[in-house]
C-alpha cells in the first residue's frame, strides 16, 4: 500500500491537549505534593529540633546557675585562707568539681598571683656530667663520673671512699677567705651532695645528715650572696634539706611540704617540685598524727603546680582576649568592672574564665583588683550532657566555642543538605542534629526516589499516549487513505466487466447477434466477465473482513496433495484459454492443518497472478505448481516466466493494493497476494516472492505439516478471508 502521511487535524490536536493538559495538571499536583511533604517533613524536623534546643540552652543556663553560689563562697574563703587553700576547699565541696584554679589579676588583667617569674623551668638536678670542663675541672668531671659508676652499681662503700678523697682535696683546692670562714664551691657541694646519698644508702646517718647540712647551708649563703638568684646550687640545696626531713621525724617532713605548697621554695620547676612534695608526703605513715595535715599540704602543692600550669596558658593566651573584652566593654559605654565571661578551648579542654571584682578586703589583703575563676567546662555541663548529646531523643547536641572549635562534636555522619538549627548562650553556640541518621537519609532518599519515579511514570505516560494517539492519528490517516483507495481502484476495476456486460446484453437484447453461435459468444463474455466481477467482489469484501478481524479460519487435517491436484486440474483450462500452460509436480501424502477452502482460494490467487503478468505476445507461457514436503513443512512454489518484479518491491506486493511498478496495463486490484500472505501467516507460514534465474518470479508458499490428531472440526483458528471460488473453466 502506498504511504500516506499523517497530520493532525484540529479535531487530533484537541484530544491531545485533552491527554497531555490533565497529564500536565497532575504532573503539576504531584510534584508540588511531593514537595509540600518534603518542606512540611523539614519544618517539623526543624520544629522539633528548635524545641529540642530551647531545651538544650534551658539546660546550659541551669549549669551556668551553678556558678553565682561558687563564686559567693569564693568571696567568703578568699581573704581567710588565700587563693591557693580556696582554690582546694571549693573543689572539695559538693556542686564545684568544675573549679580548676583560682587566680589574682591587677586592673590591667596581670597575674597577681601566682607570681611566674619566680619559677625557672630549666633548673633540674645537676649530674657529674654537667661539670665545667677544663683543667683541674676535667679530673673532677671525671672523678665525679666514676663515683657515679660505683654508685649505680652498687658499689656504695668504693663509691662513698672515692667521693670523700674528693671533697678533702676539694677542701684543700679552697681556703678560708680574709674572715676565716671557707666557702665551698659549686663542685665540692655536688661531690657532698652525693656523698651524703652514699652515707645515707649505708646508713651512716649522722655523717649525711653531716653533709647534708653543708650543702643546705652553704647553698643558702650563695643564694644570698648572688642577689636572691635561682641556681643549680638552690636545687642541691632543697634536696639536701628533704634529705635532712627524712632523716628526722616526720614534722620536718610535714614542715617542708607547707614550705613548698605555700611557695616559699619556688626555685625548681613545678614538676621537680610536686615529685619532691608526693615523696615527703610518702614518708608520712598513715597512723602518724600529721598524716592528714600531710596530704592535705600534698593536695595544696598539686593545686599550686596546676594553677602556675594554667596561669602559664592565661598569660600567654587568654589574657590578651580579656583584655579586648574589656576594652569593647568601656568603647561601649559600660561601667568599669563588672563580671566577664571567657569560654575558650585549651588543648583538648573546654575552658570557661569568669572574672569578678575583688571585694575590698580582698584588695586591701592580697593587693588584687579581679579575682579570675577557671572552670573545665566539661565537667560543668557534664550532668547535661548524657541526655544532650547521648543520642537517647530524637536529637543530638553539638557545642561550638566561640572560635567554632568543637567541644561536643557533631555526628560523624550528617545528611548533606541538612541545616542544623543553632542558638547562642553563654557564648557557646548549640547545634541540634538527628538522632537517627540513617533514617534522616532514608527519607530524604525516599523523597527523591519518590520525585524521580513520579516523574518517570509521568514521562512515562506522557510518551505512551502521545504514540499511542499518534498510531490512532497514523492508522485513522491509512484507513481514511484506505478508503480512498478503495473506492478508485474497485471504480476502476467495476467499470470494464459491467461495460462489457451492459455492451453485451443490450446487443443481446436489441436482438442484434448475427446468429445463435455469435450470440452465446455474447453470453459467454458476460458470464466471464461477471464471474471476474463475482471474484473481484469477493476478495473486497475478504479483504474488509480481514482488516476488520471479524472472519475466522476452521483448520481441519487437509490432504495438500490432493487439493493440490484438484485445483491444477480444475484451473488448468482456464489458465490454457489465456494462453498458458500448467505443469504441476506434486508429491504424495503431504498433509496440513488448515482451512482447506482457504487454502484452495491462495492456490488460485498464485496461479492467476502467475497467468495475469505473464509477458505480452509470448503464446507459449508456462507456469509451474510444485508441492514438496521438507523439514517440517510443506512448500508450495509457483513459479513462471513472466515480467517478474523488481528487487525493492518482493515485499511490498503483499501490501494490500500494492501492485508493482512494471505491472503496467494488466487489470486488478492489488489484494490476491495481501490475502494469500493473511492465510499464510494465520496458519503459521510464510509466503515469499523472489526473481527467477532466467527471468520470471517464484512465489513459495510454506506451510507446518500436520503433527498429532486433527483438530477438532468447526474450531477457529485465526482472523482470516473467506475463500473465493475457483474460476470455472473458460467457455
Amino acid at each position: 500500500m502506498p504511504s500516506t502521511r499523517s497530520r493532525f487535524s484540529h479535531r487530533h490536536l484537541l484530544a491531545l491537549c485533552t491527554f497531555l493538559v490533565p497529564l500536565g495538571l497532575l504532573a503539576w499536583l504531584g510534584q508540588t505534593e511531593l514537595q509540600r511533604q518534603g518542606l512540611a517533613a523539614r519544618t517539623a524536623l526543624e520544629r522539633e529540633a528548635r524545641t529540642f534546643l530551647q531545651g538544650a540552652a534551658g539546660a546550659v543556663e541551669q549549669q551556668f546557675d551553678r556558678l553565682p553560689p561558687v563564686l559567693a563562697r569564693s568571696r567568703e574563703l578568699l581573704v581567710q585562707l588565700g587563693a591557693l587553700r580556696t582554690a582546694v576547699q571549693l573543689r572539695e565541696q559538693e556542686g564545684t568539681a568544675a573549679l580548676q584554679d583560682v587566680l589574682l589579676l591587677d586592673e590591667q588583667l596581670a597575674l597577681v598571683w601566682p607570681d611566674l617569674t619566680l619559677q625557672n623551668p630549666t633548673l633540674s638536678l645537676p649530674f657529674a656530667r654537667d661539670a665545667r670542663q677544663g683543667g683541674d675541672e676535667t679530673a673532677i668531671t671525671n672523678a665525679l663520673q666514676a663515683a657515679d659508676l660505683l654508685l649505680t652499681t652498687g658499689q656504695l662503700r668504693e663509691g662513698a671512699d672515692l667521693l670523700q678523697h674528693l671533697v678533702q682535696r676539694l677542701e684543700k683546692a679552697t681556703p678560708a677567705d680574709s674572715s676565716g670562714q671557707r666557702r665551698p664551691d659549686d663542685p665540692e657541694l655536688t661531690a657532698r651532695f652525693r656523698l651524703g646519698s652514699a652515707r645515707r644508702a649505708l646508713g651512716e646517718a649522722a655523717a649525711a645528715r653531716a653533709e647534708f647540712e653543708t650543702v643546705r647551708a652553704a647553698t643558702v649563703y650563695l643564694r644570698t650572696r648572688r642577689g636572691g638568684s635561682l641556681t643549680e646550687q638552690s636545687l642541691l640545696g632543697l634536696l639536701a634539706e628533704a634529705s635532712l626531713a627524712e632523716l628526722g621525724a616526720t614534722a620536718d617532713c610535714v614542715e617542708l611540704l607547707r614550705a613548698i605548697a605555700e611557695g616559699r621554695r619556688d626555685g625548681p620547676a613545678d614538676g621537680l617540685l610536686s615529685a619532691l612534695a608526693a615523696r615527703l608526703a610518702e614518708r608520712v605513715p598513715s597512723a602518724d598524727p600529721l598524716h592528714g595535715d600531710a596530704q592535705a599540704l600534698l593536695r595544696e602543692e598539686r593545686q599550686r603546680a596546676q594553677t602556675r600550669s594554667f596561669a602559664g596558658d592565661y598569660d600567654g593566651i587568654l589574657k590578651s582576649d580579656l583584655r579586648r573584652r574589656l576594652l569593647r566593654q568601656k568603647a561601649g559605654g559600660g561601667e568599669p568592672g563588672g563580671d566577664l565571661e571567657l569560654v575558650t578551648t585549651l588543648g583538648n579542654a573546654a575552658t570557661l574564665l569568669w572574672v569578678r571584682d575583688a571585694t575590698a578586703p580582698e584588695t586591701e589583703r592580697l593587693r588584687c583588683n579581679r579575682v579570675a575563676l577557671h572552670f573545665d567546662l566539661g565537667q560543668l555541663l557534664g550532668p547535661a550532657l548524657p541526655q544532650l548529646a547521648g543520642g537517647t531523643g530524637a536529637f543530638v547536641l553539638s557545642i561550638l566555642d566561640p572560635a567554632d572549635t568543637p567541644i561536643v562534636p557533631p555526628p560523624a555522619a550528617v545528611p548533606a543538605d541538612y541545616v542544623s538549627p543553632s542558638t547562642e548562650v553563654r557564648g557557646l553556640t548549640l547545634r541540634a542534629y538527628p538522632a537517627n541518621v540513617t533514617r534522616v537519609l532514608a527519607d530524604t532518599q525516599a523523597a527523591a526516589r519518590n520525585r524521580t519515579l513520579l516523574l518517570v511514570a509521568l514521562f512515562l505516560t506522557a510518551l505512551g499516549g502521545a504514540l499511542w494517539l499518534w498510531r490512532s492519528v497514523s492508522r485513522e490517516a491509512e484507513l481514511a487513505a484506505l478508503k480512498v483507495d478503495l473506492v478508485s481502484r474497485v471504480s476502476h476495476e467495476l467499470k470494464t466487466p459491467l461495460a462489457l456486460i451492459r455492451m453485451y446484453g443490450e446487443t443481446l437484447g436489441l436482438g442484434r447477434a448475427r446468429d445463435a453461435g455469435q450470440a452465446a459468444q455474447f453470453g459467454g463474455v458476460i458470464a466471464r466477465e461477471a464471474e471476474r466481477l463475482t471474484t473481484l467482489i469477493q476478495r473486497i469484501l475478504d479483504f474488509s473482513r480481514q482488516q476488520a478481524g471479524t472472519l475466522r479460519y476452521a483448520p481441519a487435517r487437509v490432504d495438500l496433495t490432493e487439493l493440490a491436484r484438484n485445483v491444477c486440474a480444475a484451473y488448468a483450462p482456464h489458465l490454457e484459454a489465456r494462453g498458458a500452460t500448467l505443469v504441476d509436480c506434486v508429491a504424495p501424502d503431504v498433509r496440513v492443518d488448515c482451512d482447506a477452502s482457504a487454502c484452495e482460494s491462495a492456490l488460485v490467487n498464485l496461479l492467476e497472478n502467475a497467468a495475469k503478468y505473464g509477458i505480452e505476445g509470448d503464446d507459449e507461457q508456462e507456469i509451474e505448481l510444485e508441492l514438496r514436503a521438507g523439514a517440517g513443512t510443506a512448500v508450495i512454489e509457483v513459479r513462471d516466466r513472466g515480467r517478474g518484479i523488481p528487487e525493492d518491491e518482493l515485499q511490498r506486493v503483499f501490501e494490500g493494493f500494492y501492485r508493482a511498478s512494471n505491472a503496467g496495463e494488466v487489470r486488478g486490484a492489488g489484494l490476491g497476494l495481501s490475502l494469500v500472505r493473511h492465510f499464510a501467516r494465520a496458519h503459521g507460514g510464510e509466503v515469499t516472492a523472489a526473481a527467477r534465474p532466467g527471468g520470471g518470479s517464484v512465489f513459495r508458499l510454506v506451510l507446518p505439516l500436520a503433527a498429532g490428531p486433527p483438530p477438532e472440526s468447526g474450531k477457529p483458528a485465526t482472523d482470516a478471508p473467506s475463500p473465493a471460488p475457483s474460476p470455472p473453466p473458460r467457455p
